[in-house]
């Protein structure tokens, strides 16, 4: 069931970063994006809901804890992801400047990746 849940779950954030790149842009154009905005605020209870189903589910007998304290750090920094997805989002629409949002969600993106890939459940790239 977890391995279904973190399909979903990673499905769910390649579609909310897409979505809000797109929302963000249109925006910025000018364009009419409540709709998508409004999907892509329902796919922020997506994320939330199957990352925290995967993070209670993490097997943690006899788990070391420098890594569970990268699975807290993981789950902290995905929260704060949602909170800058919305902030991106609003900021384009309002005509900010977007430099700091982007560098932000950039540097929170490739983070959260690194860690992804980094714990026991992510596909093994950067060490065992």
């Amino acid at each position: 069931m977890v391995n279904t849940v973190l399909h979903l779950h990673i499905a769910s954030w390649i579609i909310g970063v897409l979505l809000a790149l797109f929302v963000g842009h249109g925006y910025s154009r000018g364009k009419n994006v409540k709709v998508p905005h409004m999907i892509l605020r329902l796919i922020y209870f997506a994320i939330l809901g199957t990352g925290l189903y995967v993070f209670i589910e993490i097997p943690k007998a006899n788990m070391p804890t420098n890594l569970m304290m990268l699975y807290n750090i993981k789950m902290t920094a995905g929260i704060i992801m949602l909170g800058i997805f919305e902030f991106f989002t609003i900021s384009s629409k309002k005509g900010r400047k977007m430099l700091v949002p982007a560098v932000i969600f950039g540097l929170l993106f490739l983070t959260l990746l690194y860690l992804g890939f980094r714990l026991p459940m992510g596909i093994q790239l950067f060490g065992k």
